[in-house]
């Protein structure tokens, strides 16, 4: 450690001189900043004239100093140890004895700035100075002293807000933070047009609905589909659906999908899957395929309606698997004193119930995915015989292949 160097240096000398050397008597002063430009170290005092158009300074450096308020731009009252540092360091030689000397006291009254300028100081007298380099953070690296921004550096890190990071990480933060200024500005924007739209001035209705047209900005997202999931007037809710379906942005897709699999409204469900369907995005069977296995039946059926739609036969395997897929309803309120056991005709649900409501689980066919697989197979039909899909599917797969082989 630097101090303790430091302080083995400076046991070479005795108290005695020590003492005669940094005695001084602690006194708050004051740092006054010209509208020169400079600076003045001191202690404003009261003059017993009664001129009040001039400061009277007593210097740091010896002497007394009376300068036109109107010069003075700036007071700031220091400590008293920062004050005594002022004239130690006034009076102090230039040897790096000296300055080995000040920055030990530095450090004991914990002066963390001045104890790091004494350093830099004395760095500049003995570069090679050991002590005062380990000081300041230097590490000897192929004979060269290096701090640690250096050392960072060389292993491709840059100092970030108190951090040593990659800069393709400082470039992802800064992306970052301006998508989230950018998502700000856009809710408070959205919401404007919003409020405006559904107003009383029809210049401004005309004025939102112009600009909401014409919004293109994928950093948008997320204000058009907040407002879009909150909003009750149907003729907005198509309109924020076309805006969305134009955003290049995964949030504004996934918000239309599962509006076209749970809308109440039929309309909206096969506009936002017409406007998915137009925009010709890939892998947009992909979540439809997932509702496949959805727990709501509804759900399962117009999944396959899109499927159908979209006509992806990679689709198919799926479709033959949610020909038949089961699900749990409730059928009545029970007694909460009676038990009841039940089971359907074809053993394919049962129920136990007694202190509330009584649900069932049942295999369902749905009629959707048939219709879906009719289409897609080009009228071939096997019914619910799921086996018999799957075979023809099978042989469809082998067809396919052979044609392959044979265009190579």
């Amino acid at each position: 450690m630097i101090h303790r160097a430091l302080t083995h240096r400076t046991s070479r000398y005795s108290a005695l001189a020590l003492l005669c050397v940094f005695s001084t008597v602690a006194v708050r002063a004051d740092i006054i900043e010209l509208t020169s430009g400079g600076r003045l170290d001191g202690k404003i005092i009261q003059s017993d004239d009664s001129d009040t158009s001039t400061f009277l300074i007593e210097l740091t450096a010896g002497g007394r100093l009376a300068i036109p308020r109107s010069q003075v731009t700036r007071i700031d009252s220091i400590s008293d140890a920062e004050a005594e540092y002022s004239k130690l360091a006034y009076t102090s030689p230039d040897t790096i004895v000296a300055h080995e000397k000040l920055a030990e006291w530095c450090r004991e009254h914990k002066l963390t700035n001045e104890y790091k300028r004494q350093l830099e100081r004395i760095v500049e007298l003995d570069p090679d100075n050991a002590e005062a380099r380990a000081a300041l953070g230097f590490h000897r690296k192929d004979g060269q002293w290096m701090d640690r921004d250096d050392v960072m550096n060389s292993r491709g890190l840059v100092m970030y807000e108190g951090h040593y990071l990659a800069p393709q990480q400082i470039k992802l933060i800064e992306q970052q933070k301006k998508v989230r200024v950018t998502q700000a500005d856009w809710n408070k924007r959205i919401g404007q047009l919003r409020r405006w739209i559904t107003g009383s001035r029809q210049d401004k209705v005309a004025q939102a609905h112009a600009e909401i047209l014409a919004i293109n900005d994928p950093a948008a997202a997320g204000a058009i589909v907040a407002v879009l999931r909150h909003e009750n007037v149907p003729d907005l809710k198509r309109l924020w659906i076309e805006v969305a379906s134009r955003l290049n942005s995964r949030s504004a897709i996934d918000a239309l999908v599962d509006l076209s699999l749970t809308d109440p409204d039929e309309d909206i469900r096969h506009l936002c899957l017409e406007y998915l369907i137009k925009s010709g995005r890939p892998g947009l069977s992909t979540p439809y395929v997932r509702a496949l296995k959805d727990r709501n039946n509804e759900v399962v059926n117009r999944a396959a309606v899109a499927l159908g739609q979209i006509k992806d036969r990679d689709s198919l395997g799926p479709l033959i698997d949610a020909l038949i897929t089961k699900h749990r309803f409730k059928v009545s309120d029970a007694n909460p004193d009676q038990h009841a056991y039940t089971f359907s005709k074809d053993s394919s649900a049962f129920s136990f119930g007694g202190g509330g409501p009584q649900f069932v689980t049942q295999a369902v066919r749905n009629r959707a995915v048939l219709d879906t697989l009719l289409t897609m197979s080009g009228g071939i039909s096997f019914e619910y015989d799921q086996q018999q899909w799957r075979g023809w599917l099978a042989a469809q797969t082998k067809a396919n292949a052979v044609d392959i082989r044979r265009d190579k």
